[in-house]
């Protein structure tokens, strides 16, 4: 299943009410719907921060799409699609509890610049401390270096601020050791994602000196 987790809301299973009660922390936390739709050749709105486990209700009409690309392919206005979300005209709900940054575009105007951002914030450590166990960070908080053990070949870390802009990416060392010398302090997200782009991992990172 792709990390996104996308999840059809007249899909979803009756949950047994002991754990329901036991999750309604998570639960009330994730009743916010963000509204997305297009005007013209344009999302509105074009940028959406939002927690982890809140609903987009999107509206498209005419022969739009709302689809998940990666970075590189958003950046250079392609429209190659990296197999998460996928949307043609219509209506559609679905939900995204992953925290990071989704990139998406409209597949026939994606060459003039239809595109959007999906920002996801965690908002219980619940969460990320189940998305995060083989992810490890040290010392935490960093100065200059910190070293992620657990990463695989190819991956790649995102350093995310905390309102939600990509201030670094880069594939450490061999050993795991990342450079945020250049990096202002404050607290962090530190995304993992493969080489397709795919969320696999995030936890949060403190920068002091």
């Amino acid at each position: 299943m792709h990390p996104s987790r996308i999840k059809g809301i007249n899909r979803m299973r009756k949950i047994p009410t002991l754990f329901l009660f036991a999750a309604l922390p998570w639960a009330a936390s994730a009743q916010t719907t963000h509204e997305l739709t297009n005007v013209g050749n344009t999302f509105s709105p074009n940028v959406i921060t939002m927690d982890a486990g809140d609903n987009i209700h999107l509206v498209l009409t005419g022969n739009h799409t709302c689809t998940q690309v990666d970075q590189s392919t958003w950046n250079a206005n392609g429209n190659t699609p990296n197999g998460g979300f996928n949307y043609s005209a219509g209506e559609h709900t679905f939900t995204l509890d992953v925290p990071g940054t989704y990139y998406y575009v409209c597949i026939p105007h994606a060459g003039l610049g239809m595109k959007g951002q999906i920002i996801v914030e965690p908002t219980t450590g619940v969460r990320e401390e189940a998305s995060t166990a083989q992810l490890g960070l040290f010392p935490n908080p960093a100065g200059n270096e910190v070293w992620i053990n657990g990463l695989e070949t190819g991956q790649i870390v995102q350093l995310i601020d905390a309102a939600g802009r990509l201030v670094l990416e880069s594939q450490p060392t061999g050993d795991g050791l990342l450079n945020i010398a250049g990096v202002e302090t404050g607290n962090y997200q530190v995304a993992i994602r493969d080489a397709s782009g795919r969320m696999i991992a995030v936890k949060a990172l403190a920068v002091v000196r």
